[in-house]
């Protein structure tokens, strides 16, 4: 039963995760087609990092009265009925002067998706056993590395095909299969959540924020996340095209190409992880082993000007960097108690979204100011600042593994 319900919930994310790029393939087209306007495309982007910001702030408070289950559904099955009134509007009311309702209905759209993925986070955990964590995370790596690799090429084709009108339908359609599957799982481990319905909103709040700044490895994990969440703005895809056209003198194809070979790298650590003793035997050794090797590939990335180089090394990063994420997953997951992950990956989610909306504007300003090889030089930085911290800090992530976080309750 366990393993069906997770097969459901790879499945039903895998919909899920092929739906967003077709809607965001859709959607950038459409505003643009309509506006003409840059400006507001990149808007799409701004309006998703807030709202899904703000909905990891009140996620915990869902979190905290409902079943991981009910979370999962409801979300994904608000988000289609949006999407479903989103095609209506475009198919009837889009014009500019209504633009405004289109940003709404992307805002309302973000935001209910911010609460499925601390909820498919937490569950895999409780739906696979403790010894399978490894191979169960890895496969969820190459899932949605396969669908962020072929999803915007699939989505260019059906793009030129149907229109964006016909695109959002696709995804409407999608989306609705992905609410099915995800309707299909059991998780009997599942609390009783009535119980916690007096709970005060400030305190569901900042419960999550407590326990992590409590427990030395997730606080100790979470602060890396920081470092590397600022440092990982050197590979937006707007300072990769600046770096092919400044230091790789190549043209613009390259910069398909770069994200392809990421996206592979990043592939084949799902396929490592999944086949390898190496993560679940050594999960620290890997995560240093990773930050080590991206702090490294990152800084000569920034200094090569050779293009087939440039391939190999950003191939590499995604490989190392999808290791180290995988393994750190693992030890989030056996670190804290299961009543309290969803909890803490909302506000892990929280913490990721506004840092990594404040870095990119960093990002973009130093890329804008200097020379471009300097966003690289930066990021290598910081990355090695998590390096250092890591290795000081490398025992409190084997020593604190499954302690318990329900004392701060």
């Amino acid at each position: 039963m366990k393993q069906r319900s997770f097969g459901c919930l790879v499945f039903g994310q895998c919909l899920a995760n092929a739906g967003d790029v077709f809607y965001i393939v859709a959607l950038i087209s459409l505003v643009y087609s309509v506006t003409g306007s840059t400006l507001f495309v990149s808007l799409v982007p701004f309006t998703n990092t807030l709202t899904m910001f703000v909905s990891g702030l009140i996620a915990p408070i869902l979190l905290d009265r409902f079943s991981l289950k009910k979370v999962l559904v409801y979300s994904q099955l608000i988000k289609t009925l949006l999407l479903m009134a989103l095609a209506v509007y475009a198919m009837v009311f889009i014009q500019p002067a209504t633009i405004t309702l289109l940003f709404l209905l992307v805002g309302l759209i973000s935001f209910f998706d911010g609460w499925a993925s601390p909820a498919r986070s937490s569950m895999i955990p409780r739906l696979v056993p403790r010894d399978q964590l490894v191979k169960a995370n890895s496969l969820v790596s190459i899932t949605d590395q396969s669908i962020q690799l072929g999803g915007w090429a699939l989505g260019g084709i059906i793009l030129s095909s149907f229109g964006s009108t016909g695109m959002f339908w696709i995804t409407f359609s999608v989306y609705m299969l992905s609410t099915l599957m995800m309707g299909f799982i059991v998780d009997r481990k599942h609390a009783n959540w009535q119980e916690k319905q007096g709970n005060a909103l400030r305190k569901a709040m900042v419960e999550g924020w407590q326990i992590i700044f409590k427990n030395r490895a997730l606080r100790t994990i979470h602060l890396l996340m920081v470092f590397e969440t600022v440092a990982s703005t050197a590979w937006l895809s707007a300072v990769l095209y600046v770096f092919i056209r400044e230091r790789l003198k190549t043209g613009v194809a390259w910069w398909g190409y770069l994200n392809t070979a990421f996206f592979i790298g990043m592939l084949l650590a799902g396929f490592v992880g999944y086949r390898s003793a190496l993560i679940k035997n050594r999960p620290i050794l890997t995560v240093v082993t990773g930050s080590g090797m991206v702090c490294l590939t990152t800084l000569f990335f920034g200094f090569n000007t050779v293009p087939w180089v440039a391939l190999l090394l950003i191939a590499a990063n995604g490989i190392f960097d999808q290791l180290k994420g995988i393994s750190l997953q693992v030890i989030l997951q056996t670190t804290a108690d299961d009543r309290m992950l969803p909890k803490i990956y909302s506000t892990q989610n929280a913490l990721v979204t506004l840092v990594f909306g404040l870095s990119t504007v960093a990002a973009g300003a130093v890329s804008d100011r200097f020379n471009i090889i300097f966003t690289f030089i930066g990021a290598s930085v910081l990355l090695m600042i998590s390096f250092v911290i890591l290795l000081k800090k490398k025992n409190t992530l084997i020593t604190e593994q499954h302690e318990t976080t329900s004392d701060v309750q």
